[in-house]
């Protein structure tokens, strides 16, 4: 009761809302420089272990309970999982999730004992640092929302995205949020003015121009809205006929433009098209007549392995309606397409986990058709900045396609469709998303929305895109950025090292 009712946890809870609602769909513009200020006066004032890492947490549970609470929403709806286990997964996860804040303050204060006020300077190295891990950590990985995507709807800014990736911006929204606390804390006009001159920067940056753009291609985006309990109907007769009649009629409607390429969703195909079945003689039948390749979603099953594997695919079929190449998802989601191994009892709660998980693809594969080669993401893959990059690198357009109706109208699409846009910009390509409920879009490298769909409207989106061989600075050399990002890290420490204002201390007893 005594951290509850003390002026830390109030401010905690402030942190934690101001950060959440800086990211999308929110966007309140720069809520995150008081939010991240209200965090940094609890680490610096309070004294005690076990209060730091209650407040920390409280910051990274509020932040978190509203930046995902479309989890409880796509596990009730359509999951299976009752409304109360629905809520309780999303505290877990919350809770998990605020080990990050946890560990960021921890660490700070520790610099704090040794080096005063100033070691907030390193807030944007440790915040950073973090951020890069989830990338990789736990289970593959999970880097969604991060702080640069608070920033990333500005126009002109996020093009620095080309140069230092989405950390980059997370790196600029610590740093300008520092600024402003260190000059409060010193009465500092110089940081204070430092502040206000980064603030300014930011507003009235450039935007990036579009060059190095190849052939001109028109490309038709499908987007079928089916209801994610009609598509969970899957085994019968009756959905499969729906379904496939939804997107047969979409391909007819939009071949009248006649487009270089016809794009439909993840698992928009309600069969396996690398086998034989009436589903595909039917769908075939009907669309035989379009000589227009194809890029479409299905989920595919492997019943020569032991067991059986199931994979998330995207084939290329060209226009005689014969597979050019295929990509097999590797970024698995998991709990979503694949639970973890010492997590499979959970199966019994979670009715939507039972049966086969999803198998991994091996490897990133371009698909090369003519003059395309593409990097086809499917679903979350799209939200990894490393794994972008590199598979992005030899393709000269990236597609992603995506089935957000899990999602329904939450903040989910709205995040999912931000981190695309940061992508399209990281790598200098036009991406197009296609999904299945919204937002589908087309991008161009500078981050601008040529088309973009509503959600929860069946629709076609008719763009013309550029195919681009550019290989931008952050595809080039992220690794160099990462090396020179750690270097400035370690100097910083040795300048402090060399003036340190205060002995080591210790925390106070709880």
């Amino acid at each position: 009761m005594r951290l509850i009712i003390h002026k830390n946890f109030l401010f905690s809870l402030f942190a934690g809302l101001l950060l959440a609602i800086s990211l999308p769909n929110f966007y309140i513009p720069f809520a995150f420089v008081i939010g991240y200020f209200l965090f940094f006066k609890v680490i610096n004032e309070e004294e005690k272990l076990n209060s730091l890492i209650f407040y920390a947490l409280t910051v990274g549970f509020i932040f978190s309970i509203i930046n995902f609470n479309w989890i409880s929403y796509a596990l009730s709806k359509y999951g299976g999982v009752n409304a109360f286990l629905s809520i309780i997964s999303l505290i877990i996860f919350s809770l998990l999730l605020s080990i990050y804040f946890v560990v960021y303050a921890l660490i700070q204060k520790i610099f704090i004992k040794r080096y005063g006020i100033n070691s907030f300077f390193l807030a944007p190295f440790l915040i950073v640092l973090l951020e890069v891990s989830r990338e990789f950590f736990p289970f593959g990985g999970f880097p969604w929302n991060l702080n640069g995507y608070m920033i990333s709807y500005i126009g002109s800014i996020v093009n620095l995205a080309s140069i230092f990736g989405i950390y980059g911006l997370s790196f600029l929204v610590v740093f300008i949020s520092v600024l402003f606390f260190i000059a409060n804390e010193k009465k500092s006009i110089f940081l204070l003015s430092l502040g206000l001159l980064t603030f300014l920067v930011i507003v009235f940056f450039p935007e990036k121009q579009v060059f190095s753009l190849d052939k001109k291609i028109k490309v038709a985006i499908l987007q079928g809205n089916i209801d994610e309990s009609v598509k969970q109907k899957q085994n019968s007769t009756e959905y499969w006929k729906q379904v496939s009649d939804i997107y047969i009629d979409l391909i007819k409607i939009s071949s009248r433009e006649k487009p270089n390429l016809i794009i439909l969703p993840e698992s928009a195909l309600p069969f396996d098209f690398l086998k034989e079945s009436i589903m595909k003689d039917y769908f075939l039948e009907n669309t035989k007549h379009i000589k227009i390749p194809m890029l479409i979603g299905f989920d595919s099953v492997d019943f020569d392995s032991n067991p059986p594997k199931v994979f998330n695919v995207v084939a290329l079929i060209d226009e005689n309606k014969k597979i050019v190449e295929i990509y097999r998802k590797v970024k698995l989601v998991p709990f979503g397409e694949y639970t973890p191994f010492p997590f499979r009892f959970l199966s019994k709660l979670f009715p939507y986990l039972e049966g086969y998980d999803f198998s991994s693809g091996e490897k990133p594969k371009v698909i090369k058709y003519k003059d395309l080669s593409l990097a086809t993401l499917i679903c979350f893959e799209v939200i990894f900045p490393n794994y972008v990059a590199n598979f992005s690198k030899n393709a000269n357009l990236i597609i992603n396609v995506s089935n957000d109706a899990w999602f329904g109208k939450t903040s989910a699409p709205f995040q999912h469709l931000e981190m695309a846009k940061v992508r399209a910009v990281e790598t200098g390509k036009y991406l197009i998303r296609a999904t299945n409920t919204g937002f589908s879009t087309v991008i161009s490298p500078n981050g601008k929305f040529e088309k973009l769909s509503k959600l929860f409207k069946r629709q076609i989106l008719i763009s013309d895109v550029f195919l681009s061989q550019e290989k931008t600075f952050w595809v080039l050399y992220k690794k160099w950025n990462f090396v020179i990002f750690i270097f400035c890290f370690v100097i910083l420490l040795l300048l402090f090292e060399k003036k340190i204002p205060l002995p080591p201390q210790k925390f106070k007893n709880s």
